[in-house]
This record gives structure tokens, sequence and C-alpha cells, in this order.
């Protein structure tokens, strides 16, 4: 039986029926078919890829979700959790709903001021003071000052606490800083219990403004009359922020003198037998607007009656005598009044202070002599729960040393009373 046999269709030879290849020119002689993969197979590949998708996708909701969250922002922030809306707002001003992101101040170039940096929080839909229960939910509360490296007088800030002389604020930290102190920014950081970071910053910075001197050589200022008309002519001509100082002969002034309008600083002098620029009468401080009134090296001397230096604005007196007064220095109405380095003898009260404000200047009130006064110093009303530092005072044969009504805060452990 003869075999069957087929022609190669590339070169003609004759092949065996079954060939699959021909070997005289190498090609394959059968035409390849594909192989079909079953259905359900790639369609259980597709079916795990779309399931592995959908798992990454809620994955990646619940992690955003669940993840702590970081807000960052000037002056104010917006912060929802599962009991509401809050707003968190930071403002040197004490008004509750307006933020304050920045803030330049005037300030005399070696002047020291110090200002509250005050936090609010208040529900969203109501308006309602929300700061105490909020703070229920937070970890820690943190401030910082971020100022460049070679400031040539760094701002310096407290950490955070609630202070009664703002009572709405959630808390407050205090930031103290001079006329050559550069740029700089606040942040707060404020972590919640839950994992998320809240920070909100505020922008400062200090503009120094011009100072004008005024001398006995140049103006004249021997009398009480050419002292007050000077003064008055001043007020008019010279405008706020401008500071202006007075350098007084050392002469003794009669009648009272009033400093009102703008802050006008009094500087005294020495002649060659030591005597000292004096005033018999009161002077009186209250200027409404404009930086802190301050008075250096003079000598207030009453007859047994009256106030020496009467001040319903801000005021600082600084190595000046205070004696035979039934008040020696009175701070009254809403404002801050600081003495340094002054004597104060012989005064039915030698320093009064009853005003019921918001606003804190400086903490210290070092180095005075209080000696033979009936009150040496009574406390009636201060504007801050921060404590008043008598460091270095010394209180020497006073009926009461200090007569503390309002339970003000004071330190005296390095004060001396003999």
């Amino acid at each position: 039986m003869s075999e069957k046999r087929s022609a190669c269709p590339y070169c003609g030879a004759s092949l065996p029926a079954e060939a699959a290849f021909c070997p005289h020119c190498i090609h394959s002689i059968r035409s390849r078919q594909a192989l079909k993969v079953p259905s359900h197979l790639w369609r259980k590949t597709l079916k795990w890829a779309v399931g592995a998708v959908v798992l990454a996708a809620v994955a990646l909701g619940l992690y955003r979700y669940v993840a702590p969250a970081t807000y960052d922002a000037y002056g104010e922030v917006t912060y929802t959790d599962a009991d509401g809306t809050y707003q968190l707002l930071l403002t040197f001003r004490n008004e509750r709903f307006t933020p304050q992101p920045e803030i330049t101040e005037q300030a005399e170039q070696d002047g020291e001021y110090r200002m509250p940096s005050r936090l609010f929080i208040n529900h969203v839909d109501t308006g309602a003071n929300a700061g105490q229960m909020f703070l229920q939910k937070v970890d820690t509360v943190s401030a910082e000052i971020r100022q460049p490296a070679d400031s040539p007088s760094p701002m310096v800030c407290s950490q955070p606490e609630y202070r009664d002389f703002s009572p709405e604020a959630a808390q407050i930290s205090l930031v103290d800083f001079t006329g050559r102190s550069a740029p700089a920014e606040l942040v707060w950081t404020i972590r919640m219990e839950n994992g998320d970071t809240i920070r909100l910053r505020q922008k400062i910075a200090v503009e120094q403004i011009r100072t004008y001197d005024y001398g006995p050589e140049d103006y004249p200022m021997s009398t009480m009359e050419d002292l007050q008309a000077l003064v008055d002519q001043i007020t008019q001509e010279i405008p706020l922020p401008a500071v202006v100082n007075l350098h007084l002969p050392a002469v003794t002034y009669t009648g009272s003198l009033t400093i009102d309008g703008r802050p006008i600083n009094l500087y005294g002098s020495v002649d060659p037998a030591g005597k000292r620029t004096t005033f018999t009468d009161t002077v009186r401080v209250g200027p409404k607007e404009g930086p802190i009134t301050y008075f250096y090296d003079l000598d207030f001397a009453g007859g047994g009656t009256g106030v020496g230096v009467s001040a319903s604005a801000r005021f600082w007196a600084e190595n000046c005598t205070f004696t035979h007064w039934k008040t020696g220095v009175l701070g009254y109405g809403d404002v801050w009044v600081n003495v340094i380095g002054c004597r104060f003898a012989e005064n039915g009260t030698g320093f009064h202070f009853n005003s019921s404000g918001s606003y804190v200047t400086h903490t210290l009130f070092n180095d005075n002599t209080f000696v033979e006064n009936d009150t040496a110093v009574l406390l009636e009303d201060v504007p801050s729960d921060e404590p008043l530092n008598f460091q270095g005072c010394r209180f020497t044969d006073n009926g009461v040393d200090i007569d503390n009504r309002c339970g003000q805060p004071v330190e005296i452990s390095q004060a001396i009373f003999e």
C-alpha cells in the first residue's frame, strides 16, 4: 500500500501527507491556532482586580477619616468635631469675635512693653463662649516666638494660661518686646486629645517713633506758669505717636501741673548744691491716648494733704521721692501704674493702686523704700492677677506695710521688712 504524500507549499518537495515541517526549506507547513482561555478564568481575575481597587479606596477613605488633621492659619481657624463647629481666634484686643492676625506696635527705641495675646473660642452656630468646654478636649496648649536669631532685642512670650483680667478669653500669652525688637511671629499650638493639631499665628512688628527733647537752655520752663504753657503748646503742636521729653531745671515748682491730651515725659536734674527738681503741688497725668508717661529723678514734697501724682493714664515713676502727702502716688480708673526705685516717706499712703482696667505694663515694683508711712502700699484694685513683685523693696516703720484689700498676688520674698 503506497504512502500518501503531499507537496511542500514553499519549495514543492514531496512530503508525507501528515508532515508538519519541511526539512528541505525549513518551514512549518501547518497553520497555528490560538488557544482559547476559558471565560471563567479571566472573569475571576477581573473580579479580583476590581475588588483590590475597591478595598484600596475604602482603606484610603478610612485613613483620611480617622487620621489626625492639622489646621494652620493666621488669626483664626474653624474647627469641627462630633460636638459642633468652633471659631478659634487670637487677638491682642479684648474683642471675642474679631481675629487679629497681625499688629504693628509703635514704641520708643529703648521702651519696654507688654501686651496680651488672647485666645477666644466661640460656638459658630450660637456665638456662645465655648472656651472652657472646648479646653476639656485639649491635651496641651503652648506658645512660642519665631524671630530672626540676630534680633537686637528678642521678643519673649509666656506660656498660655487663664488670667482673670480678661475672663472671656480661654487662655492668654503675655508678649514682651522693646522698640528695638525685630518683626516676629507668635505661634500658638493646640494639640487635641484626638490627635488633631491646631496652629494659630500672629505677626508682630514694631515701629519706632520720633522723639522730641526740650531743655531749659532753649525753652522757658523755670516757673510753673512757663512749664504749663510749654506743656499746652506741645500738646497742640506735636501729634501722636511722637514721644516728648522735657528736661527740667533743678528748681522748685509751686502750683499744680496737668498733663492731658498727650503723654509728656519729665526728667529732673540736680544743681551743684545737690538740690533736685521739685514739685510742691499735685501733678495730674490723664492723657487718654498714647504711650506711657514717664517721670524720672523728681522730688514731690507735699504739705501733709493732697496727692503727689494723680494718674488716670498709664504712668511710670523711677528714682523719684514722695514725702508728706496724703497719698504719694494714686493710680485710678482703668490704667496701670509703676513705681521703680522710688522713696515714699511720711505719707498717709505711699502708693495707692485702685484701677480696674485690663492693661499690664510691668509687674516689677522693685527697689522702692517705704519709711514711716501710715500705709506704705494700698492695693484696692489691680487690673491683673499677675503677682506684683516687690523685690529689693525696704519697708521701715510703717503703720501698715501692704494693705492688700483686693487679695492681689504679691511676691515679697526678696523684700525687707523692719
